[in-house]
């Protein structure tokens, strides 16, 4: 009997392990997509500028979807097929104030002189991604 227990609480730890190592990796995995999201988005805005007249697509501020806003302009100028999204938006509702919410997951975009653009995003985790917390790629 006591066997028997020490063979379950062997499997429990684990269990408990293996769940804490899988949700680890998955947060490194969200973080690289954000990343490489976020150097699409960049090219795209690179791309538009060289087509463009007057500069970036202006926004006082947007969380970048393909529907509306400046995540249109850059889907319907041919810049981008698809505009990419955070891993987990919109199944979290996503918080403009990225810097100070860490539940704001979406690629927060400005540009109110269009000579010049910001975009705000969120990493989960310290990893080769970069730092967990706030992050902004300017132009």
């Amino acid at each position: 009997m006591v066997e028997l227990l020490v063979v379950i609480s062997i499997i429990g730890f684990i269990a408990v392990f293996s769940v804490a190592v899988f949700n680890s990796v998955r947060m490194n995995a969200r973080d690289a997509v954000r990343v490489a999201n976020i150097a699409t988005i960049q090219r795209a805005l690179a791309m538009y500028l060289n087509d463009s007249t007057i500069g970036y697509p202006g926004s006082a501020g947007e969380c970048l979807d393909a529907s509306t806003g400046s995540g249109k302009k850059l889907v319907d100028d041919q810049v981008l097929l698809t505009m990419p999204t955070d891993p987990l938006w919109p199944a979290v509702a996503p918080n403009p104030n990225v810097a100070d919410d860490p539940d704001g997951f979406c690629y927060w975009y400005v540009s109110t002189n269009q000579n010049s653009y910001q975009l705000s995003y969120f990493l989960e985790s310290s990893s080769k991604s970069g730092s967990a917390g706030d992050h902004t790629a300017t132009e």
